[in-house]
């Protein structure tokens, strides 16, 4: 079993040479619970988020369909936790290629998203479960 893809990541990042994995992280469901009148983590997200952040080798991008004033106020919040997203629904830093086009789907290797599977409530400790096993916590 492979979480999250978190174990092939990883593998994929060693095998071809890679400095940078992409996290996708959803906003409602995933990141914080649902609601657009308040910014409430789900249990685990904000040590998760840290670690992301911590990594070199990491960039986090925040995926949600929010209004722009939303989108700030969770950023907000994240800072006060301690932690941030390198981008917001975009990619700049991949391209396209002669192999891809990223045009209308950009770049990234793992995905926590509630409408692929991702629980909030639960899943955050299954992350890290899954970075302590392949040996990356």
């Amino acid at each position: 079993m492979n979480p999250f893809n978190i174990e092939r990541a990883f593998q994929d990042k060693a095998k071809r040479g890679w400095e940078t994995l992409y996290v996708l992280i959803d906003a409602h469901g995933t990141l914080i619970k649902p609601g657009h009148d308040k910014v409430e983590f789900y249990p685990n997200a904000v040590e998760i988020m840290k670690w992301f952040n911590n990594r070199n080798d990491f960039k986090v991008i925040l995926w949600t369909s929010s209004h722009q004033e939303e989108v700030t106020e969770i950023q907000r919040a994240a800072a006060k936790e301690g932690f941030f997203f390198d981008y917001i629904n975009s990619n700049p830093a991949e391209q396209n290629s002669t192999r891809a086009n990223f045009d209308k789907k950009f770049y990234f290797n793992i995905l926590l998203e509630d409408k692929a599977g991702f629980v909030g409530e639960t899943d955050w400790a299954l992350v890290k479960q899954e970075l302590t096993r392949i040996g990356e916590w």
